[in-house]
């Protein structure tokens, strides 16, 4: 055999190493006809090795071939829809109650990290997540998109560097709540991966969220009988966000942990009965919650064996569902097919 023919089987055996990156059912359509062109290409150039751009190129489409099998872009769109409209919603609340706070202009006055007239640079995650609304409601999607991907940023950003609210509340300054921004930070990403076109949705979603939180801060607000001074004189309900939703309040960890697995549930029966696309949406919507309601565990537990155990019965029963209502075979249909885009994996 000579050395032109073995250069040749070692150079296509390499490039059927680096086709591996892309599932199996693209790889038994596609790959003959990938790998021919490819040494076609490599012999017009005289290489007997694959170049450094073929090996990055080929992992990452094959990577992104993976992820739309699972995720296809109608669900990535579903779920960026329903992220903006929620991360959207959340923001606007939290710049209110937290950073603005109308009600008690002198309140930046005892912030530990004022931003101009507002208690902290939150609100700049508050303006990132509106210029994403203005920008999907006008049809700009990329701009909405790199809008809604820069708010988390920012948001990881100052989780980093800002103080946190003090656990006892009894001295409580406006701060990022970490529970909140780890869930503006998930939502973000979502609302970045998808393209939101449903405006609709959109703003039904900021909406319905809108009057959801307000509805129940004031709810709690008005059940809260005691009032603990602050070093600053300020009243005990200045941080509404962490008291009156995470810690406690109306979303803890029992809570939500029941309504992901309810909604994870519900993505099961979507796949089972040909509904992908939504299932698959449901399982990338619930992933902020998911992070949000681990950080709250944590938080309020500390990191000792009874948070640890938390944890991981929840991790298990959420990836448990997750793994089905994304990999389940749909319920077979009287015309033998079921509804959303095929998995080509």
């Amino acid at each position: 055999m000579s050395t032109m023919h073995v250069e040749q089987g070692t150079l296509e055996q390499s490039y059927r190493r680096l086709v591996r990156w892309y599932p199996g059912r693209w790889r038994h359509q596609n790959e003959d006809a990938l790998i021919g062109t490819l040494l076609d290409v490599a012999e017009s150039e005289g290489r007997n090795r694959p170049r450094r751009s073929e090996v990055f190129d080929l992992a990452a489409n094959g990577i992104s071939t993976r992820v739309a099998a699972v995720l296809s872009a109608a669900a990535r769109d579903r779920a960026a829809s329903f992220a903006l409209g929620t991360g959207l919603a959340w923001s606007l609340v939290y710049f209110v109650v937290q950073d603005w706070m109308p009600w008690n202009p002198k309140a930046h006055n005892y912030a530990l990290n004022p931003m101009g007239p507002f208690n902290s640079p939150g609100v700049i995650v508050t303006a990132l997540w509106v210029l994403a609304g203005v920008f999907v409601l006008f049809g700009s999607h990329l701009p909405a998109r790199l809008s809604a991907l820069a708010s988390s940023v920012v948001a990881i950003v100052l989780l980093a560097v800002q103080a946190s609210s003090s656990g006892d509340y009894t001295v409580v300054y406006p701060s990022p709540d970490r529970v909140t921004f780890v869930l503006l930070v998930g939502l973000g990403l979502i609302a970045a991966v998808g393209t939101p076109r449903r405006h609709w949705t959109t703003l039904l979603t900021a909406g319905g969220w809108g009057l959801a939180l307000t509805a129940g801060l004031l709810h709690m607000h008005g059940r809260d009988m005691t009032s603990i001074p602050l070093a600053a004189g300020l009243p005990s309900w200045y941080d509404f966000f962490n008291r009156y939703l995470w810690s406690g309040g109306l979303l803890t960890t029992g809570v939500v942990w029941i309504l992901v697995s309810a909604l994870l549930a519900t993505a099961v029966v979507s796949r089972w009965r040909g509904h992908r696309a939504s299932a698959a949406a449901l399982v990338v919507s619930v992933m902020p919650w998911v992070a949000a309601t681990v950080t709250n565990s944590m938080l309020i537990h500390a990191v000792g064996a009874s948070s640890i155990v938390i944890n991981l019965v929840m991790a298990a029963t959420w990836i448990a569902l997750a793994t089905a209502a994304l990999t389940l075979h749909p319920k077979p249909f009287a015309n033998g097919d079921a509804h959303g885009t095929p998995n080509p994996a």
